[in-house]
C-alpha cells in the first residue's frame, strides 16, 4: 500500500472521536447511543482510505523555483540623484 497508512489510521481515529465526544456534548447523540463509538471506527476507515489516496512519495509535485529579480543599479553609476546631490552640497560648501 502507498501513502502513510498509520498516519491515516491515527488521524482518522482521533478525528472520529473528537466529533463523537463534539455531537455528545452538544446534545446531538445522547450517551445511549451506538454511533458514539460508531464515528471513530468510520474515522478509521475514512483514514485510512484518504492515506491510501493522497500524493504522498515520489509521485508528488515539487513547487516551482522562485522568480528571479534584477539586480538594482548601483549607487555610485554616473547620472544617479545620490550623484547630484553630492555635487551640489560639494558647490555650496565651496
Amino acid at each position: 500500500m502507498k501513502g502513510r497508512p498509520i498516519l491515516g489510521v491515527v488521524s482518522g481515529f482521533l478525528f472520529g472521536l473528537f466529533l463523537s465526544l463534539t455531537l455528545f456534548l452538544y446534545g446531538v447523540v445522547p450517551l445511549a447511543s451506538d454511533w458514539l463509538w460508531i464515528i471513530p471506527l468510520l474515522g478509521i476507515l475514512v483514514g485510512l482510505v484518504l492515506a491510501a489516496w493522497a500524493p504522498f512519495g515520489k509521485g508528488a509535485v515539487a513547487p516551482a523555483p522562485p522568480a528571479a529579480h534584477p539586480e538594482p543599479a548601483p549607487e555610485d553609476a554616473p547620472g544617479t540623484a545620490a550623484d547630484d546631490d553630492e555635487s551640489e552640497g560639494e558647490a555650496a560648501a565651496e
